[in-house]
């Protein structure tokens, strides 16, 4: 008998059925018997009832409400009604299917079921409901890039509808954002105007208007979005664009200073990521993490025919060579094992191109990252790939080596001559660092290698001198591993043979993905953590994994340098889940036995209430038995850190939703026990907190958004760190890394209430706030700020947190000067970062205060600081001075006068050189016929100052001199004829105060001195 037809998928007659297809025909069977007979108030009150009363049938009907709004279009509204009326999860288990849908079934859904999935996506967005973001990510990915076959050019029409009708929820998320602008504009390339134009008329306006109005937020893309815009060059309205980066920064952003802004900074992995659809990523990674060396051909000519099927399709092999070298970072145990590696895998990628366009496109996406590396901030496994191909081509296929080396040193001047330097210097930060890190063991055999061309040799030195001449070893402190296999010892196989051209007339047998070879991929969310819509950090290149996981002291890059790395990072690759299923095994079988059952059955189970109740018990017993020691209770953190780990994928935000995380289960016990009590659990935490540093701020933010953050302090003291400043400033790190930014932002006035001593003054959280703040927040924060409730600064550390912002980027050091006008810091704390810095360095520093003490009025104290300050006349005193003279002279003047009386009185040189020459340098920094002149105080300060000055010093102030000449011609002839007789001047002589004949004695010892 035949299998009854799917109405969700497209099964061919080998394919039996789908247990996922099944699930959806079983629960809407379940749901058309309850409401059988009844009306539809009656059916609602039914349905409300059961929902309410009874977890599984709320499930089974939500799942049949999404199954009809899926198959029949006509009922869809109806659907999307009941449900929201009866659900009780915010729709999360709608949610949970569509997401499974997306990531295993998508290429075999069913056209109108596609476009049913965007409606209800629409209703999503509409509704503001959680989990939109994700079902937009998977929904972008599936846009699959290098095909232009009618279904899935009506897809992406069907996309830019949604886009555009929802253009203001796409503009408010950031993310959202970049995350269109990165797709359209690689779709834009495949969507020729012969092909389909109407289509790629729709992307080009699409993605000029987003890009023109929303230029701040795509700068944060990094360089991969001055990949795509290269790609798109040629076409009149991006022409335009590209004339504004280079020639107008200022008219597409005011915070965009140049090109090299934008190709300084990483793009994320999850925006390389969303180009492969989750079929294509999944194969990707089995190929990388599976299959072993010698083998991988069979499944390479697969992958060929599956989705390189024509010329169109080329465009895609630079979206895998993007993922594959910086989405696809291999464990340590892969590196060390028979799994092939990610050089073999690309240097297939190469030789499937035809054109030597495309060619060319291929080799840039291999080596973009290397133009620009920055060691602090890039990941060496970015580059790896690309010399190893390289280095281990030259002994087979020397022609390979060959274009790569010289596709490097041409890119060094022709990639951009205006930025020929930096390409330079990161090139050459790129072999300086694969060497540092033992990624090849020495440069000068590559280079001086007999099989590459003498010329290119030849070529190579006089690019990079330095280095292809390097006698000495490059090495870095606390490197203990060999990472390649030259340098381990260990025997490598042989390198392969090119692969093969595409072989298109296998059998089905042959062309096919062996189901028994192939395990189980891990899921999508796991991969690359694609779903929590969270930033990548840079990961450190760790030779052998021969240590436990790292501590939360060990979380530093010196640390991990050491050969040790935190166990399950956020990004790590897993093996297969039969590894991962071992592993957890032989952990368990190592736990205490009075709770390795409960252990056990928890990690075992998967229905979600079943798992609830299996980690209460797992918690229940860690309650009654108070004598765990540290070791025991690190073993079980250990075990439940895999089972737990998916928790801590997504967003802190999305804690909020209906569906509390299984881990806040622990969090919630704090609250309900005594002091006395919590150290249990504060105990068990710190050993978590271990193998899944994350917990730290998703703890945090669990005690910020119910108002306990007193509760912090405690788990602080419990931890390796063992202070509270050590530890929020860890868990700010790795919220502000690992989440959007929004939870992070959201913290940050409350924390610095509650712990000021910790907070205020603190650079390194400073640093964290402006590394990645945009308008709107640091608008907040400075409205916080302005009204008191937060006081980021101490008056009596300012000077050396000022001084550590020197060495921040220029848009952070601007954003901690509004801070610092905000929170009106006095402005002789201020002034006191300016000891001992040179001249022509840190102009953000010079101008940025020029504007501060602008908007201040003049101390004594400030302005007696700017006398002695005689190296940046130009680049701060003088222009300060000449501001305050005009709208505060009395104050000013009388500071000075102030000054000279002192040092006239204490006979002071020293003092009256600093006045004189102050004065010179604001004679110097105006005209002759400034209003300056005209004051009466000012001139009458010179002539008194220049009488008391040696003659040497005199000499040092020619513009004073001058003044002094002008001033007396001015009123020797503007003077009357004195009427005045000798008896009467002789009178007036003698009353005249005693400080003139100071005066007379003062010039005689400064007379005597000169002699």
């Amino acid at each position: 008998m035949d299998a009854p037809k799917s109405c969700l998928l497209s099964l061919n007659c080998m394919e039996l059925g789908d247990e996922l297809d099944l699930e959806f025909v079983h629960d809407k069977d379940f749901f058309l018997g309850a409401i059988a007979g009844l009306s539809e108030r009656e059916s609602i009150d039914k349905l409300n009832q059961m929902t309410s009363s009874n977890p599984e049938a709320h499930k089974r009907i939500s799942v049949a409400l999404l199954y009809v709004m899926l198959t029949d279009q006509s009922q869809a509204v109806k659907a999307w009604r009941d449900l929201s009326i009866v659900s009780r999860d915010n729709l999360q288990i709608v949610h949970g299917h569509l997401c499974q849908l997306l990531n295993t079934k998508f290429e075999k859904l069913l056209m109108p079921v596609k476009m049913q999935v965007i409606w209800i996506l629409d209703q999503f967005i509409s509704s503001n409901l959680v989990g939109a973001e994700q079902l937009y990510f998977l929904l972008m990915s599936c846009v699959r890039g290098g095909d232009i076959r009618s279904q899935n050019v009506l897809f992406t029409e069907q996309m830019i509808k949604l886009v555009t009708s929802q253009i203001a929820w796409i503009t408010e998320n950031s993310f959202v954002l970049n995350l269109t602008v990165y797709t359209f504009l690689r779709l834009i390339v495949d969507h020729g105007p012969s092909q389909v134009s109407h289509l790629r008329t729709a992307e080009i306006s699409l993605t000029v208007k987003l890009i023109r109005e929303n230029f701040a937020e795509c700068m944060k893309i990094g360089r991969d979005f001055i990949r795509l815009l290269q790609g798109v060059s040629k076409i009149p309205e991006f022409t335009e664009i590209w004339r504004d980066i280079l020639y107008n920064p200022q008219n597409l952003s005011p915070t965009f200073s140049g090109i090299l802004q934008i190709l300084s900074a990483r793009t994320s992995r999850r925006f390389i990521a969303s180009r492969l659809t989750p079929e294509m990523e999944s194969k990707l990674n089995f190929l990388a993490t599976q299959v072993e060396f010698g083998n991988h051909q069979r499944y390479q000519t697969w992958f060929t025919r599956k989705y390189f099927h024509g010329p169109e399709s080329e465009t895609l092999v630079c979206d895998c060579i993007r993922y594959i070298c910086c989405v696809i970072h291999p464990t340590n145990e892969i590196l060390n094992s028979n799994i092939v590696p990610r050089w073999v895998l690309l240097g297939w990628l190469l030789t499937t191109t035809s054109s030597n366009v495309m060619a060319a496109q291929a080799k840039l996406a291999l080596f973009y990252d290397w133009f620009f590396y920055n060691p602090e901030l890039d990941s060496i496994m970015n580059i790896e790939p690309g010399i190893l191909i390289i280095n281990h081509s030259l002994k087979v296929h020397p022609t390979i080596a060959a274009t790569l080396m010289d596709f490097l040193i041409r890119m060094t001047a022709e990639f951009c001559p205006e930025l020929s330097k930096e390409v330079w210097q990161g090139i050459g930060n790129s072999f300086t660092d694969i060497l540092n890190k033992k990624v090849i063991a020495d440069l000068k055999k590559l280079v001086n290698h007999p099989r590459l061309d003498e010329e290119l040799s030849i070529a190579f030195h006089k690019t990079f001198p330095l280095l292809a001449n390097e006698d000495e070893e490059v090495t870095r402190p606390g490197d203990q591993g060999k990472f390649s296999d030259e340098d381990s010892g260990k025997t490598s196989p042989p390198p392969p043979p090119p692969p093969p051209p595409p072989v298109l007339n296998l059998s089905l047998e042959q062309a096919s993905w062996d189901p028994q070879k192939e395990r189980t991929p891990p899921p999508r969310e796991q991969v690359i953590s694609k779903m929590s819509i969270v930033d990548d950090q840079v990961e450190e290149y760790i030779p052998e994994f021969k240590s436990p996981p790292a501590t939360l002291g060990a979380a530093s890059s010196d640390q991990q340098t050491n050969g040790s790395v935190r166990s399950e990072s956020p990004r790590s690759e897993h093996s297969g889940a039969e590894d991962a299923t071992a592993s957890l095994s032989a952990l368990i079988d190592d736990l205490d036995p009075s709770i390795r059952e409960q252990v056990k059955a928890f990690a075992m189970e998967v229905e979600p209430v079943a798992q609830r109740t299996s980690f209460g018990n797992v918690i229940t017993c860690l309650m009654e038995h108070p004598g765990w020691t540290r070791p025991k209770l690190a073993a079980v953190a250990k075990c439940l850190h895999i089972p737990l780990q998916p928790y801590f994928g997504t967003s802190v935000m999305d804690d909020d939703s209906v569906e509390v995380p299984l881990h806040h289960a622990i969090f919630q016990l704090l609250s309900l026990l005594t002091k006395e009590k919590r150290p249990r659990i504060w105990k068990f935490l710190s050993e978590f907190y271990q193998v899944e540093a994350r917990v730290g701020y998703h703890l945090l933010y669990y005690l910020y958004s119910r108002s306990q953050l007193d509760l912090y302090s405690e788990f602080a003291s419990f931890t390796i760190a063992g202070t509270l400043k050590s530890c929020l400033t860890e868990d700010l790190r790795i919220c502000q890394e690992e989440d959007t930014p929004a939870p992070f932002y959201k913290m940050i006035p409350e924390l610095y209430q509650k712990f000021p001593s910790v907070t205020t003054g603190n650079a390194n959280i400073l640093h964290l706030i402006v590394s990645c703040i945009d308008s709107q927040q640091l608008h907040t924060i400075i409205c916080h700020v302005m009204s008191k409730r937060v006081k980021i600064f101490n008056v009596r550390s300012i000077s050396p947190l000022l001084r550590a912002t020197l060495e921040w980027e220029t848009f952070e050091q601007y954003c901690v000067w509004q801070l610092v006008s905000a929170e009106s810091v006095p402005s002789e704390s201020v002034v006191d970062v300016l000891k001992d810095l040179k001249e022509g360095h840190h102009y953000e520093l010079f101008s940025s205060m020029l504007v501060f003490l602008k908007s201040v009025k003049p101390t004594e104290r400030v302005i007696k600081k700017l006398i002695s300050l005689q190296n940046f006349n130009d680049q701060l005193v003088s222009p300060i001075s000449v501001w305050w003279l005009d709208k505060f002279s009395d104050s000013v003047l009388n500071v000075l006068e102030s000054f000279l009386n002192t040092a006239v009185t204490n006979m002071d040189d020293k003092r009256l050189s600093l006045l004189v020459q102050y004065i010179e340098m604001i004679c110097e920094a105006v005209d002759q016929d400034h209003k300056l002149y005209k004051q009466d105080g000012l001139w009458k300060l010179i002539k008194t100052s220049w009488g008391f000055i040696s003659l040497s010093v005199k000499k040092t102030c020619p513009r004073v001199e001058q003044v002094i000449r002008d001033y007396r011609e001015g009123e020797e002839s503007s003077a009357p004829p004195s009427d005045q007789s000798e008896e009467e001047e002789e009178e007036e002589e003698e009353v005249k105060p005693s400080s003139r004949r100071t005066s007379k004695r003062r010039r005689e010892v400064l007379d005597s001195d000169e002699e």
